[in-house]
């Protein structure tokens, strides 16, 4: 009864004064808030492990040559072959390849993005099946027609029928395949938009020594031993690679090596340095706003400074005094917490919206116990920290605070001046941080691709044996259907221009690397490069110059001689100033051995690896000369035409109706991809960044406001003694300044620290780190100069009768 007592006069007494309260529960309410909602972000990106049983175990072996600047690049099939033959430190390694499946819908063919696996593919992810099994090793081995659906194709092409297993998938093309498994939808993080599984057949490998051993098509996933480090396993690796390239009679100094590296890593990539940047903001945002609240908090017991030791001369004992105190406080902290809960929720579901295809993982965003234990922890900061900053004070002797009145202790105890300061110091490194985002995204925006994407459509599919009536399929085939349906599309209404390619500007679907040979250098070391197959044209549709030489033509065909036209980047790395032209370069493009190729031109360079990657070695050979399987159809349009997407589908419809699309995009949607993190990370820190500069600034008003008041008595007896109210204001304003000052100098020397810890600068690309502080000094002072001004020229307005009066 007694604490009900309590609590219900300290409502009454809160009620009476609502304006503390109020800000007090909105700040700390803010600051939980985000806080909360970044800690979810965190935890379900960052922290929680992959949806399989010892998660952390999985890695991806990838190739990586620093000497050409090639990192993460796919394994030669013979690489891959070696390691899955057995290499220590792995409980399992096997191999897959992107690729896709098609089956008749709706009339019309359909492809599912399908994985063609390896041996140990299963073992090494590691994920039970939701219904039935997945293939042995065995099944593998043996090229059985088996399929394993994802959830998501299993809910779409079978409605989630239980009774799918031992059901026959129709394809077109293949065998049809027996359907044993089904996966939880929960490895999709993992697997992305795979829609089925099944067995790699050898045949469909490259079979020639050349090939094997240059052309880098298999991905390789990977389960370490529990005793086995990532270090180890690349020791392993290295000795793998080694006996290979002995087996082979290859050289040791071409520079590649083979890593072991975490699927989670790879999975979230560059967002977990900006990831962590952003909770770092956020708990910065807090820590101002319990600066802030101990600020209001210690002003308030000035103010309640005579109400206090009239209590004490009343009998109240200091115990039963600082019990009220706490018990204030604690509701305080327990009304923000339920506000900043609830703001944490639809932070959460603004921020999974923002976040969806800028950042991996996002369905893990989700509140759960350990996230309200949490919040339950922030909701008790506000309380330590007026602990701690000392406004649990009470009154000494009981006639000495009646005379006090109301003076109360912040323009004169140490820690509450450097309350503020610590704000304006957090503020500062927040909005410098916020700053080198928004930089870094305006100096992407600007950087130019390299070619021209407004108004190009893209369509790509996988070519494979289903449109002749022989079901014949081969090169002459395939150049056969390209040459008919670039006709069809350049029939098109509203075409300005049309031309193929075997992988679109900024994709990976469909693209290739190998290792390229120059004949007249010094020495033999090959450089990666990617192999494009284009038509004539591709370049004029794209806006890529020229630089020297020719472009291909028409008759650049099957039979002509093989030609190559390669970017500056590979000109600069084969021959260096040395004109390439009519030199040759020897590539692995048939089907058995390697092709030496003239080189006929040389075109500017394009970004094909991103934005924010260096332009990487090219080369291009004519479509007709060496044409593929994977195709991707370029048409420019006029600006603004609507329909050609599904207009470019029904050409390829005419020329085969039972061709599949593989995937279809405008290349300014694939620009617009690569800003979309940059642009998430930015509205985010930015968001951060504004609540602590307004908090701060809050703060800043606060002190000088009270020790205004504080001063009220002296100003008015200096004004009718001789003062000048600009003096007064000066006065003001010079304690504001000198206290900001602190805090901003402390807020740039966190920043300038923190941007190499915790990577916020570098997250969206480089910025001018000198730049992006010189931009923060001049807002934070313009900042805590206007939350001074106020309060000063208040103080050049006390009337002197006020003063005595408050004497």
């Amino acid at each position: 009864m007694r604490l009900l007592a309590d609590l219900l006069a300290t409502l009454r007494r809160l009620a009476r004064a609502p304006a503390f309260p109020a800000a007090a529960i909105a700040m700390l309410a803010l600051g939980i808030g985000l806080t909360v909602a970044m800690v979810c972000t965190v935890d379900g990106v960052l922290l929680r492990g992959l949806p399989v049983p010892d998660g952390e175990r999985l890695v991806a072996v990838v190739a990586d040559n620093p000497a050409q600047r090639v990192a993460r690049a796919q394994l030669t099939v013979a690489e891959a072959e070696q390691l899955v033959a057995g290499t220590p430190g792995f409980e399992s390694l096997g191999y897959f390849q992107w690729t896709g499946v098609n089956v008749l819908d709706g009339g019309h063919a359909r492809e599912i993005p399908a994985q063609f696996v390896g041996t140990g593919f299963f073992a090494s992810l590691g994920a039970a099946p939701l219904l039935g099994r997945v293939p042995s090793d065995a099944d593998v081995r043996a090229g059985l027609p088996l399929a394993v659906l994802s959830h998501q194709e299993w809910q779409r092409s079978f409605g989630g029928d239980p009774a799918v297993i031992g059901r026959r998938l129709e394809t077109i093309g293949h065998a049809p395949l027996e359907i044993v498994g089904v996966m939880p939808p929960s490895i999709e993080a993992i697997t992305g938009d795979a829609g089925l599984w099944t067995a790699l057949l050898p045949s469909e490998l490259p079979q020639d020594a050349a090939r094997r051993l240059d052309l880098r098509i298999l991905q390789v996933i990977g389960r370490l031993r529990a005793d086995t480090s990532t270090a180890q396993a690349d020791a392993a690796l290295a000795a793998r690679l080694a006996a290979l390239r002995e087996a082979h009679g290859l050289r040791d100094g071409d520079g590649w090596r083979l890593r072991a590296r975490s699927q989670l890593d790879l999975l979230v990539g560059g967002a977990r340095g900006a990831l962590w940047g952003a909770f770092a903001l956020a708990c910065m945002v807090l820590l101002i706003a319990c600066a802030n609240v101990a600020i209001l908090l210690d002003a308030r017991q000035a103010a309640r400074r005579r109400e206090l030791a009239v209590m004490q001369a009343l009998g109240a004992s200091r115990d039963r005094l600082r019990g009220q105190l706490v018990l204030e406080l604690c509701l305080l902290g327990a009304i923000a917490l339920a506000l900043g809960v609830g703001l944490a929720h639809a932070g959460i579901a603004l921020l999974r919206g923002l976040a969806e295809g800028s950042v991996p993982r996002v369905d893990g965003i989700v509140m759960d116990w350990r996230v309200f234990a949490i919040a339950a922890v922030l909701g008790l900061a506000a309380p330590l920290c007026a602990v701690l900053g000392g406004s649990l004070r009470l009154p000494g002797a009981p006639a000495e605070a009646v005379r006090g009145g109301g003076k109360g202790v912040v323009g004169g105890a140490r820690p509450q001046r450097l309350l503020p300061a610590a704000a304006m110091a957090l503020s500062t490194a927040s909005l410098v941080a916020a700053l080198g985002f928004g930089l870094g995204l305006w100096r992407l925006q600007r950087v130019d691709p390299g070619f021209r994407a407004e108004a190009v459509h893209a369509l790509t599919l996988f070519r494979e044996s289903l449109g002749t009536d022989s079901g014949a399929s081969g090169p002459p085939e395939w150049t056969r259907f390209s040459d008919d349906l670039l006709q069809r599309l350049a029939a098109l209404p509203g075409a300005e221009g049309v031309a193929l390619t075997t992988v679109a500007p900024l994709a990976q679907i469909g693209g290739a690397s190998a290792n390229v040979h120059a004949s007249g250098r010094d020495d033999d070391v090959p450089v990666q490069a990617a192999v494009r197959r284009v038509s004539p044209g591709y370049h004029a549709l794209l806006g890529v110059p020229l630089l020297a030489g020719r472009d291909f033509a028409a008759d650049d065909r099957a039979g002509a001689e093989p030609v190559a036209i390669i970017n500056r980047a590979l000109a600069r790395r084969l021959f260096g100033d040395a004109s390439p032209l009519n030199r040759t370069i020897d590539l692995p493009l048939a089907r058995s051995g390697r092709s030496s190729c003239r080189i006929v031109g040389v075109v500017e360079d394009i970004r094909n690896d991103g934005l924010r990657a260096a332009p990487a070695p090219e080369v291009l050979v004519p479509f007709a000369q060496a044409p593929r399987v994977a195709m991707t159809f370029l048409l420019r349009s006029r600006p603004g035409l609507q329909g050609i997407d599904a207009a470019m589908a029904q050409a390829l419809w005419s020329v085969d109706p039972r061709q599949s699309v593989t995937r279809q995009f405008g290349l300014d949607e694939r620009l617009a991809a690569e800003l979309r993190p940059a642009r998430f990370f930015a509205r985010v820190v930015g968001a951060f960044a504004f609540a602590a500069l307004l908090l701060a600034v809050l703060g800043v008003y606060a002190v000088a406001s009270l020790q205004q008041r504080r001063r009220v008595a002296e100003f008015g007896l200096r004004l009718a003694v001789g003062a000048t109210p600009a003096r007064l204001a000066r006065t003001i304003l010079r304690d504001s300044l000198l206290v900001s000052a602190v805090g901003i100098g402390a807020g740039l020397a966190l920043a300038a620290a923190g941007a190499r810890l915790l990577g916020p600068l570098r997250a969206v690309g480089d910025v001018d780190l000198p730049f992006a502080l010189s931009l923060g000094l001049g807002a934070m002072g313009l900042a805590a100069a206007l939350a001074a001004l106020l309060p000063a020229l208040r103080a050049a307005r006390v009337p002197p009768m006020e003063a005595l009066r408050d004497r």
